[in-house]
């Protein structure tokens, strides 16, 4: 009988292989020994499939069991032979092990007794040809275990203990060799195991090994750890990521500390796995950016030198406070600005005094108009001044003020300069109000009036 149909339900189906073995090992106690994790049983199934459908493309004929046939040789037979080197190595009896293979072969028959397209008597061809199967790898396994001799099986195991061993020490190399501080713990949260940046940064012993080497007790001390596991075990989550501040033997540290349950063979809570990563320096480094990026937003909206809005964003204001003005009964006044005698100071006192001149006027300006009236700066020496809720009157009364500060400061003959300004205000109006630069048009105009009276 044609065989390709098995063949290619069983080349597609070996995710489904995997979960059905899986499901009879752990419903029956089959996972003391090895690992529960899916990928873990790819191997065997794979090593399974292929080597049954090697057989299939060398005969359609099912593979019955003569009584003279030397069950060690073959595709079926190699693969037994094979698995019963590796589950001997890892200490499973013959029993154990041919009571998983018949749950490896009812998952293969799950899989044909599932199937809806095969006929009936295909289907019953192929089942037979998957018990015949499983019956050489059973042959096969056991004729492999029952060869070997005594001084065999022994010379077996110690080369086994030998790989354990460099296994073993491969783990504590890896292990002492990771940056991080890690701490082991057991499910009763004691410190089982600690790399050496663990011991160095939490218990100041520069030695490689100081938990698994030597006496050290490390369940007296790091009491703030064992809170952060009770959390952690409450928590009911396999993993969790915490930061915490903590005193070590080089200072305070900031940690992110990843806590990970540990699982035995069997899924069963063994213990938590602590990583430690040291984020002290990059929450420096990121508090010293976002201080930077501060700044840098503080000077997109402000100019520098005298502390006042800059151009764009006085535009942007003037333009909102009129806004304001609609269905409201607010009052909205501007007054444009234009320093006095600026050239003449940066021509005979130099520009640093110059600028000077500019930061004593505004600031005096600022200080005199309070915090509901904005400064913005134009340019060089211009400057506009809005002042929501007042009018005409109110803000030149404002002005008069300031002009009357800087007069008592240049009596005191401070600087060899005088602390002079000219202004023009306007208040806004409904039938101005859409045109910001015609309003600041006008305040200039007003201001250059202004500078001109006072030249006379």
């Amino acid at each position: 009988m044609e065989l390709k149909k098995l063949s290619h339900l069983i080349m597609s189906s070996e995710n489904i292989l995997i979960q059905k073995v899986l499901g009879y090992a752990k419903a029956y106690d089959y996972v003391k020994y090895t690992s529960t994790l899916t990928e873990a049983w790819r191997q065997s199934i794979a090593g399974l499939s292929e080597a049954m459908v090697k057989c299939m493309r060398q005969s359609d004929c099912i593979p019955e069991l003569n009584q003279n046939e030397d069950f060690t040789q073959g595709e079926i037979a190699l693969f037994g032979i094979e698995e019963a080197k590796k589950h001997r190595l890892r200490g499973i009896t013959i029993t154990m092990f041919l009571g998983l293979m018949k749950y490896y072969q009812q998952s293969y028959l799950d899989l044909v007794n599932e199937e809806n397209d095969f006929l009936f008597e295909e289907k019953q061809y192929f089942l037979l040809y998957i018990r015949r199967y499983f019956d050489r790898v059973e042959l096969g396994f056991i004729s492999e275990w029952t060869s070997s001799s005594q001084d065999k099986k022994l010379l077996f195991f110690q080369e086994m203990n030998r790989k354990m061993t460099n296994e073993k020490n491969k783990y504590l190399t890896i292990f002492e060799s990771i940056y991080d501080p890690i701490i082991l713990v057991d499910k009763e949260n004691n410190i089982e195991n600690i790399n050496y940046q663990a011991a160095n940064i939490f218990w100041g012993i520069p030695v490689s090994g100081s938990k698994y080497y030597s006496n050290l007790n490390t369940n007296t001390e790091l009491d703030w750890l064992k809170q952060e596991l009770d959390y952690f075990i409450g928590l009911k989550q396999d993993e969790v990521i915490r930061e915490k501040v903590t005193e070590t033997k080089y200072g305070q540290k900031t940690f992110q500390i990843k806590m990970k349950k540990m699982l035995d063979i069997s899924e069963k809570y063994s213990g938590t796995v602590i990583i430690f990563n040291d984020i002290t320096e990059r929450l420096k480094v990121e508090k010293q950016l976002q201080k930077q990026y501060k700044e840098l937003e503080f000077y997109a909206y402000i100019d520098p030198m005298t502390g006042a809005l800059n151009r764009r964003t006085g535009l942007v204001t003037l333009e909102k406070e009129i806004n304001l003005l609609d269905g409201n009964n607010h009052t909205l006044a501007i007054a444009f600005i234009d320093i006095d005698g600026l050239k003449a100071v940066n021509d005979t006192y130099g520009h640093m005094d110059g600028d000077e001149l500019i930061i004593n006027i505004i600031r005096t300006l600022q200080t005199v108009v309070g915090e509901g009236n904005i400064v913005s700066r134009m340019g060089g020496d211009e400057f506009l001044i809005i002042a929501p809720g007042s009018d005409e009157e109110k803000l030149s009364n404002v002005m008069e003020q300031v002009v009357s500060k800087l007069a008592e400061y240049d009596e005191t003959k401070a600087k060899p300069y005088k602390h002079s300004f000219s202004y023009g205000i306007i208040e806004v109006s409904t039938y101005l109000k859409n045109d910001i630069n015609e309003l600041i048009k006008l305040a200039d105009q007003k201001m250059y009036q202004h500078k001109l009276r006072k030249k006379g």
